[in-house]
């Protein structure tokens, strides 16, 4: 028997655990993800593409448009969801559900769950506050800090939209192959892994020490591409 498909198959999960030291050694599914992404010959984009890429684009400045538009695409079906109910945004619904899922916690605790910046979540958590839909009380301990909590009303109007918020992550999820989902599911996990820790981490720092700090590799401004 040649043994040489199975050496390689040692050796491909080996690199696996040296990049995933935290997954477990039965995730089966994340590892099969993973060796999909790096054995498959990436398929011609000129078959799905709807536009041509302009003249100084390059792969990694089309993800990043093309994640702005998904995220819009998003936020569309998002609006048209919550029509009739006293949520504003989206944000207002994730809030809602992180409470419920996670009460009673903290301002910060809520802001951070969603990655938003103090202000904005502050003006989101004030929405919700004002629409009685959560409610916030004194901590035990720490008298300068509130712990929020959802009311009856905002569990109420949470529960209604639960149906139509299922339907739009299939609606987001379009005509990808459930093979295709898993798989970017797998990639937007580890996407959000990275910038996640950079984010509790490093996002007070300036752009140019952020670089310095977290994307060494990157090319210098006005200066040769990086290899």
């Amino acid at each position: 028997m040649d043994y040489a498909f199975f050496r390689q198959l040692v050796d491909m999960a080996e690199i696996f655990e040296t990049q995933h030291p935290t997954a477990q050694a039965a995730d089966m599914a994340t590892f099969a993800a993973w060796l999909h992404a790096r054995t498959t010959a990436p398929p011609d984009a000129a078959t799905v593409t709807r536009v041509e890429a302009k003249p100084g684009e390059f792969d990694e400045s089309i993800i990043g448009k093309l994640i702005t538009f998904m995220y819009r695409y998003a936020r569309t079906y998002l609006r048209l969801a919550l029509e009739g109910s006293p949520l504003l945004t989206s944000d207002d619904f994730t809030y809602l559900a992180t409470v419920y899922g996670h009460q009673p916690l903290s301002k910060t605790e809520v802001i951070g769950r969603n990655i938003h910046e103090k202000p904005t979540g502050t003006e989101v958590i004030k929405r919700l506050l004002k629409q009685g839909l959560i409610a916030e009380q004194a901590h035990e301990t720490d008298r300068r800090s509130k712990l929020l909590t959802i009311t009856d009303t905002g569990r109420q109007v949470l529960f209604q939209l639960f149906g139509r918020m299922s339907q739009v992550a299939y609606m987001i999820a379009g005509n990808l192959e459930p093979a295709e989902r898993r798989q970017l599911l797998y990639l937007l996990l580890k996407l959000d892994h990275f910038h996640h820790d950079i984010f509790l981490h490093d996002r007070s720092k300036s752009f140019e020490e952020l670089v310095q700090a977290r994307f060494p590799q990157l090319p210098v401004p006005g200066g040769p591409p990086a290899q």
